[in-house]
């Protein structure tokens, strides 16, 4: 008989047991291992309380440690009695004085690491490696907030962020840890309990956010971290020592296109391979001194209740250690099936076929003197700049038949403005979702004086700056503003092809007569002509056709981040596209064959089967995601998805996004990139564009009826009348 802590029931510290158990003789592909030194983490907590689920009970916990090998179980090679080894991870059972591990799942300690040192940090470091190198890769230049910036784990978050060129800023509970946490590399160390962490990453990133937050507390930091996030960037949530955050809203991350994850260590270790490099790059860093392990606390085996109740009350900091009481024991390990996951290549899941904005709000953000039309409203090719032109225009949030075909008026284009004659006009599904009121788009009668309107909460976060003169504006993707005597008109469209007809004051590089194409903001290309920035129109080369470019912009340069940016599909990889019939599938399916992908489509006809075939899709249906795979949800054609629980990406480690072109778009030179690529790709034919049904501007009822009921395939485009 040997000693180890059992638990027979859920609970507190006090459920820890302190007894004996047997343990045989190690079977095939098995070692048995006199545990030297256990580390204590706070998963083992989790699995104390029930918060994670152990494979039965009564079980003996611990997930880490370093011993010697005392027996070698027959068909093993490469390990023999004598050896120091270490293991984090499955199987469950290292509470104890021995026990019997397979083979595949320990690594050799080197000689320059002390065992103690690699069991206080074995674990902790494998999952700060795996953090800051794989899911997402810290490097120079970025910023990085670790919340328990003195924990185990956050210690060596800290320590290796900085390492790699990051700007670290740590959250700790209280002066001495921030000591800690400045000495592991912290560049700004946050008392939380002090101030508001949240207004203080602000202020230290001049209002940017940062580019990742690694979050081991969980309920209480979580909204919190998200809020720190620059666009972008990436919630790591590895932990949960405040609670489980709630379920997460899809538009708590549209906002600023952010990526959620819930990952676990043993989804990023699962072949031998990712272990042993892993462990490698680790150890290699513990003894270069780029890592400096604390074990600040050791315990006994027998007093693992006492260690526990001060990790809870956060009555520890770094590394705690539990060392067995005797030397010589054999330990009963918990049987523990593993679920083996094949790696062969990646896969990952965008679903949906469109490329909403974020989901808009009421409140306003900051006001600039500049800016552009809301409204596409321009004269006819045959009126002055001054007289009335056609346009669709919606007084009410319905059906197609809101769509109305009316006169409006518009005036010169002013500084940074072009006037545009659209030659054809895009139909996309946002289209849709504007008139139906899914996105609150402005509308506005005529009103005196200033008026402000709605805007996306992605950039409620400015502070109000006072009016401008000057007509309604759309100002850098921020504000809408009515100044004056001004009759608005809310106008859909978010793409168009056109000719420049008027250049306004000040305005280089392009001239009257050029041919460009624009999508995303501002809101308003259901009109014959329109006023937009100059710095949000692209050039337009000769090889494309303006009705081409008209029916791909917007769904082209969605296609273009989401594999070339949000998730870069890469030769091997196997994705899966929902709606691979429509418009942005279409291109999806077409982009990520060219770049080697195995593609799976999905849609709702055989007629539609037969295109997705022709576009790239090599099979039919799929079980979806594998480990650490991607969710890409860029649209809700059927409906807005319910809240996302965290354990629902923990199972497999997934991440989840749901990003807008907007947002991979917001500089001239990310514009440019995009557009140019997807122009390259139409003229070298490696982007079949399919304009497979043709409108008159007048009929976009007919056309929105059509689109929204199924109807059509490919792409739409609308053709001004006049």
């Amino acid at each position: 008989m040997v000693k180890a802590i059992r638990v027979h029931e859920l609970g507190g510290p006090e459920v820890l047991k302190w007894e004996d158990v047997e343990i045989g003789e190690p079977k095939e592909g098995e070692i048995r291992v006199r545990n030297k030194a256990i580390g204590l983490n706070f998963i083992d907590i989790y699995f104390r309380k029930g918060v994670y689920k152990a494979p039965t009970v009564p079980f003996t916990p611990g997930m880490e440690a370093v011993g010697e090998v005392v027996a070698v179980g027959p068909g093993v090679s490469g390990l023999q009695v004598g050896d120091i080894v270490g293991y984090a991870g499955n199987p469950m059972g290292s509470y104890a004085e021995e026990q019997v591990l397979p083979a595949s799942r320990v690594v050799p300690v080197p000689s320059s690491i002390d065992p103690f040192i690699a069991a206080s940090v074995l674990l902790k470091g494998m999952t700060a490696q795996f953090l800051v190198r794989c899911c997402f890769k810290v490097e120079t230049g970025h910023t990085v907030l670790v919340h328990a910036a003195a924990g185990g784990v956050g210690s060596l978050l800290c320590q290796w962020a900085n390492a790699l060129g990051a700007t670290v800023i740590g959250t700790v509970s209280t002066k001495e840890k921030a000591v800690q946490a400045k000495e592991d590399g912290c560049h700004h160390v946050i008392i939380y309990k002090e101030e508001d962490f949240v207004a203080r990453v602000k202020e230290i990133t001049s209002g940017e956010g940062v580019e990742v937050v690694y979050d081991s507390v969980g309920k209480d930091t979580f909204q919190g971290s998200l809020d720190c996030l620059k666009l972008r960037g990436y919630m790591v949530s590895f932990g949960q020592s405040s609670g489980t955050p709630d379920p997460v809203p899809l538009s708590a991350i549209a906002v600023k296109s952010l990526f959620l994850t819930r990952p676990t260590l043993m989804h990023y270790t699962e072949t031998r391979e990712e272990l042993l490099e892993t462990t490698r790059e680790l150890f290699t860093n513990l003894a270069s001194g780029v890592l400096r392990a604390r074990v600040n606390h050791k315990y006994p085996l027998s007093q693992a209740a006492q260690a526990h109740s001060d990790l809870e009350n956060r009555r520890t900091s770094g590394s705690v250690v539990l060392i067995p009481d005797a030397a010589r024991v054999l330990v009963n390990i918990m049987s523990f099936q593993l679920l083996v996951v094949d790696q062969s290549d990646p896969k990952f899941c965008i679903s949906t076929s469109v490329s909403p904005l974020p989901t808009p709000s009421s409140s306003f953000t900051k006001l600039l003197p500049k800016a552009f039309a809301t409204s596409a409203e321009a004269p006819s090719p045959s009126s002055s700049s001054s007289g009335m032109v056609k346009a669709i225009r919606v007084h009410e949030f319905g059906g197609p038949e809101v769509l109305k075909w009316e006169d409006v008026e518009i005036g010169e284009p002013k500084e940074g403005e072009v006037r545009v004659r659209n030659k054809a006009i895009g139909l996309n599904f946002i289209d849709v979702y504007f008139r139906k009121g899914v996105y609150k788009a402005p509308t506005m009668p005529f009103t005196p004086g200033i008026q402000w309107l709605t805007v996306p909460e992605s950039l409620d976060h400015a502070t109000p700056q006072g009016p401008s003169p000057g007509n309604l504006r759309f100002l850098s993707t921020k504000t809408w503003l009515l100044h004056d005597s001004v009759r608005v008109i809310n106008v859909l469209g978010m793409e168009a092809v056109g000719e420049v007809v008027a250049v306004g004051p000040g305005l280089t590089g392009r001239q009257v007569g050029d041919l460009v194409a624009y999508a995303g903001h501002p809101l308003g290309s259901y009109a014959q002509e329109q006023i937009l920035p100059a710095d949000k129109v692209v050039p337009l080369p000769s090889s494309v056709s303006p009705v081409i470019a008209a029916s791909v912009m917007l769904k082209g340069l969605t296609a273009q981040y989401l594999v070339r940016r949000c998730f870069k599909v890469e030769a091997g990889h196997t994705i899966l596209v929902h709606a691979a019939a429509g418009g942005v599938g279409s291109l999806l399916c077409q982009w990520a064959n060219a770049l080697g992908a195995t593609v799976i489509g999905t849609v709702s006809t055989k007629e539609k089967a037969i295109q997705a075939k022709e576009d790239g899709c090599h099979h039919g249906s799929l079980d979806c995601l594998k480990l650490r795979g991607y969710m890409v949800l860029f649209g809700q054609s059927s409906g807005t998805p319910d809240p996302i629980p965290l354990s629902a990406l923990a199972v497999k480690s997934l991440f989840l996004t749901r990003p807008s072109l907007m947002q991979y778009i917001v500089t001239r030179e990310e514009l440019l990139e995009a557009s140019g690529e997807l122009f390259a790709n139409i003229a070298s034919g490696v982007l079949r564009v399919r304009v497979n049904h043709k409108y008159p501007l007048s009929q976009a009822a007919q056309a929105h009826a059509d689109l929204e009921n199924r109807r059509t395939t490919g792409s739409v485009v609308l053709i001004p009348d006049a």
